[in-house]
């Protein structure tokens, strides 16, 4: 995870909270490091601690991490670290992923059933629900893109199951993003790219879309093509670390 963590500093993908809260523990290291003074590791995170504990043992490894504090504020080039810092430095980033999805993950394992409705018929719903809510759409007639995404009525925190229209004889963007998706197709007539695959559909089929892969959906036909795309949107847009929406939308809204 030491690559991952090395990229999103020098992308400056961590959130501006995330990368505050970070550098002000990293200058406590660097300060108990450098001062002969006692400092409260309370206020570290248990992986900085242990990189503190490293960087007292020697005088190479109080400077080797001397550097990579200063690496951490300007991060220019790709430095190398011996394997034990290396292997804590990856850990940091375990740290802001378990920050970031920790609250879910216990809910999960708390057993306990989340329903939370007043009415029975909150647990359902259909294409015509005008409890629908539009969250995005784009029209581009020189690339022939005209569809739109609706969002379903449910309270989840993983599944992020939307319905997507995609007008006759037109497709939606050629794109790619964190989240694994499967659609299932409604109405009308089509194909699914899928990086260097091509698949026609129709209603009764499915179709999955693996994370990262390049795809789109193109409209055959005469009418509406129709689509439930069903994704795990609520953890990946959590723990993947810049801005999620640049990757998976063709312009900003």
């Amino acid at each position: 995870m030491k690559d991952l963590f090395k990229k999103s500093i020098k992308g400056k993908r961590l959130s501006l909270d995330e990368f505050e809260s970070l550098f002000a523990e990293l200058v406590i290291v660097k300060n108990g490091l450098e001062s002969l003074e006692s400092i409260d590791i309370s206020h570290l995170r248990p992986t900085l601690s242990a990189i503190l504990i490293y960087g007292i043992q020697t005088d190479n490894q109080k400077q080797e991490v001397i550097k990579f504090i200063d690496w951490i504020n300007q991060p220019e080039g790709n430095p190398e670290w011996t394997a034990c810092l290396d292997e804590l430095i990856g850990r940091i980033f375990g740290d802001i992923q378990i920050n970031r999805i920790g609250g879910l993950l216990e809910k999960i394992n708390l057993q306990k059933s989340l329903t939370d409705v007043q009415d029975k018929k909150e647990l359902v719903s259909s294409l015509n629900d005008n409890r629908l809510s539009g969250l995005y759409e784009n029209k581009v007639d020189e690339l022939g893109i005209e569809f739109n995404v609706n969002l379903l009525p449910f309270k989840l925190e993983v599944l992020d199951p939307r319905i997507v229209t995609v007008k006759p004889g037109k497709a939606n963007e050629m794109h790619r993003h964190a989240h694994e998706t499967v659609f299932i197709f409604l109405k009308g007539r089509g194909k699914v790219i899928v990086d260097n695959y091509e698949n026609e559909v129709g209603p009764g089929d499915f179709a999955v879309i693996p994370r990262w892969c390049i795809h789109q959906s193109v409209n055959l036909g005469t009418e509406d093509l129709v689509f439930l795309a069903v994704a795990d949107f609520g953890i990946t847009g959590k723990s993947f670390t810049g801005d999620y929406l640049k990757t998976a939308r063709l312009k900003k809204v």
